[in-house]
């Protein structure tokens, strides 16, 4: 039973590998959709706001330990991904009233953008809905609009250095389509 465990959780890792490295490739020069979302303090944060590298990142909700544990490792991290020039947008399916996000944001330090998706439709243009599940996702669109690194998974990546990581290999390569 304990070998099946082991063989299970290893196939388990190798398809999220799997599926990144497939979603990397086939995003290598692909457009990024036009998005735009409510923002959890009124108006709208869309694509169209950013002028420099953005990385979407899609996640279920604040109820969610793994989402709420990956925000919040992505905010202590925030002077990271700046020196990357990358502004973030986290985008979940719903928000809950403004004073329970503002308690979450103060609690976690969260500086980055924060915005609501009630419909689904960013999630279903960025391929991030297994059905009507929303999953785990990270986008990084570069300033040209073009998708260069994406990561669609069941969990959340919490290791932050393993998300830079791949963020930098995305970075460095140069694609003309770009």
């Amino acid at each position: 039973m304990k070998r099946f465990a082991i063989a299970l959780t290893g196939l388990c890792l190798l398809l999220a590998a799997t599926v990144d490295l497939q979603a990397a490739k086939k995003s290598a020069a692909e457009k990024a959709p036009e998005w735009s979302v409510e923002s959890y303090t009124g108006g709208t944060l869309s694509g169209e706001d950013y002028d420099s590298n953005v990385l979407l990142i899609f996640y279920r909700g604040v109820t969610c330990v793994h989402c709420m544990e990956q925000l919040s490792g992505i905010a202590r991290n925030a002077e990271k991904f700046e020196k990357r020039n990358i502004e973030i947008v986290a985008i979940s399916h719903d928000l809950p009233n403004r004073s329970t996000v503002d308690r979450i944001r103060d609690r976690n330090n969260i500086k980055f953008s924060m915005g609501t998706d009630p419909r689904l439709s960013t999630f279903e243009d960025f391929n991030c809905l297994d059905g009507r599940r929303q999953m785990h996702g990270l986008v990084l669109i570069n300033p040209k609009g073009h998708i260069v690194w994406k990561s669609v998974t069941e969990g959340a990546i919490t290791n932050v250095d393993s998300i830079l990581s791949k963020i930098d290999d995305a970075l460095s390569q140069k694609v003309s389509a770009r």
